[in-house]
């Protein structure tokens, strides 16, 4: 034991004559966790709308600036001849034009059926569903505000069969994304610190040759990973208590689960992610290797697979499978869980249990090809 806490003073020593370090093991996730938790989002507002009046009459204004009042839209251009369209789609001057035609006004005072054209930009599909959605509920919005006014008006009884939903939206009522990424953005970060600050240090004694001298001194293995694994797992959570604390205070994220069960909940995440830093030492000669092969073995395909922004139920079955060999999708869950829900760990040891089985495996496979590197 003597040997291992000697070993760890020397880890944090070493850690603390190398300044350029402290500022990216303990600022950036601060800074990363603000750009993701601020420019991240699937939320689509200030839509940009054209307005081609061919009517120009009171009611069609009513119906265009309820577009407006919605929030979502703003008005940046008015139109008056249709052959215009194309010119501020084709600029990406408007995400929507709303062609309102001549006999507007006419058609719905008399009760008839009454037709708009919308068109919209397409390049970007998921705002355009977004944008249409919102198009449609102002439209059945403004037929509701018809038909109250024509029963008002001609004081008919209006009975017929509808459905009318009572919607509520639990955990997250105001459907903000921030809400939903910042939780993620934490076992992003934990995967980034604990995989390549591991990698790159492992990697940065066999460059400059500690590692060899290590190795010829009496030191145990096995004094000599667990003295090079501890530091990381005290700075994952160090790490972690930072991003939650900064997450509640900037972004109003409540915490509604219990915070020490968060904690235990990164020890078995922890096992695959310091594995995976292990493995990729033993296949890097350089840092540089060490941090390329960092990214494209791990942070990338945990960052597209593991459901942290592209939902895993639309991917093909084949990627699907595969998921389930990500560690940080479990962990991910856990976190929305006790983050959004408040839920307890009867709700989430299935995903510890799986996160801790996957972890043990690469674990231990890590650590027998970095136990064989170091014989």
């Amino acid at each position: 034991m003597r040997t291992i806490i000697d070993f760890l003073k020397k880890e944090f020593l070493q850690l603390k004559r190398d300044p350029r370090m402290l500022p990216i093991i303990f600022v950036a996730p601060i800074l990363q966790l603000i750009i993701i938790g601020y420019a991240v989002t699937f939320d689509v507002k200030n839509i940009s709308l054209v307005i081609c009046d061919l009517d120009s009459s009171q009611m069609s204004r009513e119906f265009y600036q309820s577009f407006e009042s919605s929030g979502y839209f703003n008005i940046e251009y008015f139109i008056e001849n249709i052959e215009e369209v194309d010119y501020y789609l084709d600029k990406s001057l408007a995400n929507i034009v709303i062609v309102i035609p001549k006999n507007f006004s006419h058609n719905i005072s008399r009760g008839a059926l009454t037709k708009i054209q919308v068109l919209l930009d397409g390049a970007d599909a998921n705002s355009a569903n977004i944008s249409m959605s919102y198009t449609s509920s102002i439209v059945v919005n403004y037929n509701q505000k018809i038909l109250i006014e024509f029963k008002d008006k001609s004081g008919y009884e209006l009975n017929f069969a509808r459905v009318i939903p009572e919607t509520r939206v639990w955990f997250n009522p105001e459907l903000i994304s921030a809400k939903y990424f910042v939780p993620g953005v934490i076992g992003l970060l934990l995967t980034l610190m604990t995989v390549l600050l591991t990698a790159m240090a492992i990697v940065k004694e066999k460059e400059i040759g500690t590692l060899e001298q290590l190795i010829v001194t009496p030191i145990k293995s096995w004094e000599l990973i667990v003295g090079k694994l501890v530091p990381f797992i005290i700075i994952g959570f160090i790490d972690v208590i930072i991003v939650v604390t900064a997450g509640i205070l900037l972004f109003n994220v409540p915490l509604k689960g219990n915070f020490f069960l968060l904690l235990l909940s990164c020890i078995p995440f922890l096992f695959s992610t310091l594995g995976l830093g292990m493995f990729v030492s033993t296949i890097s000669r350089t840092q540089q290797q060490a941090m390329m092969m960092s990214v494209f073995i791990v942070m990338l395909p945990f960052i597209y697979l593991s459901g942290f922004t592209f939902p895993i139920e639309n991917m093909p079955e084949i990627i699907q499978f595969t998921t389930h060999f990500i560690p940080l999708k479990y962990f991910l869950i856990i976190l929305r869980s006790l983050f959004l829900k408040g839920v307890g760990i009867s709700e989430i040891w299935d995903e510890m249990l799986i996160m801790f089985v996957i972890g043990i495996v690469i674990f231990v496979l890590s650590l027998l090809r970095f136990h064989k590197r170091l014989e």
